[in-house]
């Protein structure tokens, strides 16, 4: 078989699969999970979410639609493809992305998927979230676990990559193109990781990728944000997605600092072990927002908008809850209706 061949049939194998995985992922999630644990009481009713109230400076707005779930299948079929490879095929870095049927530019996306110089390697996408989205353009935020080795077991390691899409002629397709740009990733600090972010470390309740666990060991993320995250554990367990690394960096589609690119914000994708985006008919994903202003963050959205200033819902933030503080605003406070 060509090499052109192997890669089309490559392709047309790996995108049904990832149009799978993206399914259980982002529409069904975790429907044969373990029960929720009692930390939180799920009996509070939801309110309504209220698309009128204004929005924080920080978080961008999109439309509601199902465009976003799109773009997320497009990102999980090419990070999984190109992430991984078999030994017969070609090592160089472009060669890699070409073998999975992608343009060689590509490559510029997410070096790190493909710098291995091992024979084999498997990636599997954990989460995809939605990091910005337009009528043509989208960032996803992507977590992925890559496996590799002679055996697939000799090393792991987690990667969160922030693939950029445009629409084009009805389809989503990852482009090497960043805009707005990303800022440059703060430089880490000498020192470990500070007391409170040893302690942040070392809860059981706080599920946090590698990525993450290094942008508080390198002190990227900040002890405001980290003692938030802190008292969310308390509540219940939070599988957090992304803090600084992997995020845009902007508020998507501007150019605006975002607070997760100076250690003042984090994504949660699911609460006790539950994908956030099937908590919005219950009262643990409304008993978490409420808790992450009491603990002092300024900006907390998610699939539904708790009533009250400094709380937030569009179409980006449907599949997960993002917690945020900007100095010299007032803690989100929510209201007793």
């Amino acid at each position: 078989m060509t090499s052109a061949a192997r890669s089309a049939t490559r392709r047309d194998r790996l995108l049904p699969a990832a149009a799978l995985v993206l399914l259980v992922l982002v529409t069904a999630g975790c429907a044969g999970a373990a029960p929720a644990s009692p930390r939180l009481d799920a009996g509070a009713p939801t309110p309504a979410p209220v698309t009128s109230a204004p929005v924080p400076d920080d978080v961008a707005t999109a439309p509601r639609t199902s465009r976003g779930d799109l773009s997320k299948e497009a990102a999980v079929a090419f990070v999984e493809a190109v992430g991984s490879w078999e030994e017969i095929e070609p090592t160089a870095a472009s060669e890699r992305v070409v073998a999975a049927g992608y343009p060689a530019a590509l490559g510029a996306v997410a070096p790190q998927l493909v710098d291995l110089p091992t024979p084999r390697a498997r990636t599997r996408v954990v989460f995809a979230q939605q990091g910005g989205l337009t009528a043509t353009t989208a960032s996803v935020i992507v977590l992925a676990e890559q496996s590799w080795g002679d055996t697939g077991h000799d090393g792991v390691r987690q990667l969160v990559l922030d693939v950029r899409l445009v629409l084009l002629a009805g389809r989503w397709e990852v482009t090497a193109s960043v805009a707005p740009p990303r800022p440059p990733l703060a430089p880490a600090r000498a020192g470990g990781p500070t007391a409170l972010g040893r302690a942040v470390l070392g809860d059981p309740a706080l599920v946090l990728p590698e990525p993450v666990r290094a942008d508080i060991v390198e002190r990227r993320v900040g002890d405001p944000i980290l003692g938030v995250l802190q008292r969310l554990g308390a509540r219940a367990r939070i599988d957090v997605q992304v803090a600084a690394t992997g995020h845009p960096g902007t508020v998507y589609p501007t150019s605006r600092l975002s607070n997760h690119a100076v250690g003042r914000a984090f994504d949660i994708r699911a609460i006790d072990g539950v994908p956030v985006e099937e908590l919005r008919d219950g009262g643990r994903l409304e008993a978490v927002m409420t808790a992450a202003g009491e603990a002092g963050a300024t900006e907390v959205g998610g699939p539904i908008r708790v009533a009250g200033p400094g709380y937030f819902t569009d179409a980006v933030h449907r599949d997960h809850v993002h917690v945020g503080i900007t100095p010299g605003k007032p803690a989100a406070r929510a209201v007793t209706r």
